[in-house]
């Protein structure tokens, strides 16, 4: 009798190194010639023989182990295609400001005893912190601990070479942990009083009733570029839900930019302008909403199909 597929990937579990960083990882059968990865690096995700695009720079390396640690952040586990990878390779990475934070986030979840002192080289030598901050090498990491003690966010010791996290650095994670850990929806869309009815009422309520927080940039107080504040926003999210109603620019530079991590779409539009979409997004299966109540209902549907309950939902 032939093995079932679970009986399959139960028996099939084994050390292998990871295709993307080539450190000692499990790897499970999911699927014919499709594998699900679990890498101390990079985190957990899928691929197969067939769908990958060969890793051959470091750099390469860096961003699709930083790209997979932050769906894993936001509670997905992602299938990496040759396509994925190829555009993952030419994406712009995060700042250095954004990848120390992730560091100090990465601390304040490690290190649970804020009044004892650690070792600088041995948390720069983390695997884990090595993906979550796109860094090569521990050398990379160091610096980011090192502008984290310049911003005193770190404490290091008078004698040197031993950290702990500050006063000032709890704050900051605190900061950064908004969203109280639940993976977020980010919504690109016109910031007009016309659509008011339809955020307060439609993209709002239906992202929180499929269990994820939803994130609209005009509502988030920040420092710096907008730009640079949209596109790291974009990254932290499990998804990206673009209405073109408008026909806005900035919304259109939004869906091909999460389009270019490969993160799942969701294109709505209100009905009335649904004739004014651009012919190359024309094949994609818009969700089109007459009203906010029509628009709640069929977006909470959608994701749910989509993507899945978020973690709020399923507690």
């Amino acid at each position: 009798m032939d093995e079932s597929l679970e009986d399959l990937a139960a028996s099939q579990t084994i050390t292998h190194p990871c295709p993307i960083c080539s450190m000692e990882a499990q790897r499970q059968v999911i699927g014919p010639q499709t594998y699900m990865f679990y890498c101390p690096r990079c985190g957990t995700f899928a691929g197969g023989s067939a769908t990958w695009l060969k890793v051959e720079t470091p750099d390469h390396m860096v961003r699709l182990s930083g790209w997979v640690r932050e769906q894993n952040a936001a509670g997905g586990h992602p299938m990496i295609t040759a396509e994925t990878s190829r555009r993952l390779a030419q994406m712009r990475l995060p700042g250095l400001r954004e990848r120390a934070g992730r560091a100090l986030q990465f601390i304040s979840e490690k290190i649970l005893e804020i009044d004892r002192w650690y070792p600088i080289d041995g948390i720069a030598a983390e695997a884990e912190l090595l993906g979550r901050t796109y860094s090569i090498e521990p050398a990379a990491a160091g610096v980011l601990l090192r502008l984290l003690i310049e911003e005193r966010l770190l404490d290091e010791a008078s004698s040197g070479g031993m950290v702990h996290i500050s006063i000032r650095g709890l704050l900051a994670v605190e900061e950064l942990g908004a969203t109280g850990g639940q993976p977020q929806g980010f919504v690109a869309m016109w910031f007009d009083a016309a659509l008011s009815d339809a955020w307060i009422n439609g993209f709002d309520p239906a992202i929180r009733a499929a269990g994820y927080v939803p994130m609209r940039i005009d509502n988030k107080e920040y420092l710096g570029g907008i730009s640079d504040e949209i596109i790291a926003e974009i990254r932290r999210s499990r998804f990206v839900v673009v209405d073109y109603t408008g026909q806005r620019n900035n919304v259109y530079f939004e869906a091909g930019f999460a389009l270019g991590l490969g993160l799942p779409i969701i294109p709505t539009c209100r009905a009335d302008e649904a004739t004014n979409l651009g012919f190359d997004i024309r094949h994609m299966n818009t969700l089109t909403w007459s009203s906010p109540e029509d628009l709640a209902i069929k977006l909470n549907n959608r994701i749910q199909a989509v993507i899945g309950a978020g973690p709020a939902l399923k507690e």
